[in-house]
């Protein structure tokens, strides 16, 4: 028995060792460049940068030669950090946050019928396209709050869901599991947006939510830009390649669906209370 142990003692201690001969030799050097971009990026892992997480991406700066501004969490600063170690200069990004294009909340729009599932956005979108009567609008049930890695979008009790532009990192998540499509990507420096999806006629839009655009165009006779505010199939949309004013179209719309990016929460828990 004595023998059988030391025979494994040897045994594993040659093993041993020519594992460590074997790693020393077939050693890949990695640069140090990468530990000190890994260091700067934010950490979140969003893969916003089209990387798998950040460790991707600084091996992808150092080693492809890619872009040093993909991080758009880590705006200017970070494009500086990545430039002076890499030797290079870029531009940041313009930065895109998410924001939900409904405000229909249940104070505000009719619902079909009562559902008693589970508490699900995709489980109740499955039967008739979700429980409102608006088949365009936010379904309520969570689902981007709970992927979103840094909890940048909250919820009221009338289960309007909204995005605080100020902790959104631009990684797509929220936009990728709406079941119906109410979340989209736009510039943060875009003024304001058109807080609603539905393409139903003006006096449908009415009967079935008090906060939906009914295409009655007002907003595109009082912005001064032809182009920056256009309605079409019943919707208003705005045009983000146009820089015009929209706070005298946010201020006359009927419907009260224009609404700033910029402290949007403000604004409605004023409307709540």
């Amino acid at each position: 028995m004595i023998w059988g142990i030391l025979l494994l003692t040897v045994l594993g201690f040659l093993f041993g060792l020519g594992l460590a001969i074997v790693a020393k030799f077939f050693k890949v050097e990695e640069s140090p460049k990468i530990s000190e971009i890994l260091a700067s990026l934010p950490g979140a892992n969003c893969g916003a940068c089209g990387y798998p997480g950040c460790a991707g991406y600084a091996h992808a700066v150092v080693e492809k030669g890619a872009e040093i501004n993909l991080c758009v969490p880590g705006g200017p600063s970070l494009v500086e950090k990545i430039g002076n170690i890499m030797g290079k200069t870029a531009s940041a990004r313009t930065k895109f946050v998410a924001k939900v294009f409904c405000l229909g909340d249940d104070a505000v729009s009719l619902k079909d019928y009562q559902f008693n599932g589970e508490d699900d956005c995709s489980a109740v979108y499955s039967f008739y396209q979700g429980d409102k009567t608006c088949k365009y609008g936010c379904v309520g049930k969570g689902n981007c709050i709970r992927i979103c890695p840094v909890n940048a979008i909250k919820r009221d009790e009338f289960n309007r869901v909204w995005v605080n532009e100020s902790e959104c990192i631009s990684c797509e998540k929220c936009v990728k599991i709406c079941p119906p499509q109410v979340i989209k990507m736009i510039p943060l420096d875009g003024g304001h947006f058109v807080a609603c999806s539905s393409h139903d006629k003006g006096g449908v839009v009415k009967q079935i939510c008090k906060r939906g655009c009914f295409g009655c165009k007002i907003c595109e006779k009082v912005t001064q830009e032809p182009d920056r505010i256009v309605v079409g199939d019943n919707l208003a949309v705005v045009k983000y390649d146009h820089k015009g004013d929209l706070h005298n179209a946010a201020v006359k719309c009927p419907a009260n669906v224009i609404i700033p990016i910029k402290n949007q929460n403000n604004l409605e828990i004023k409307k709540t209370t």
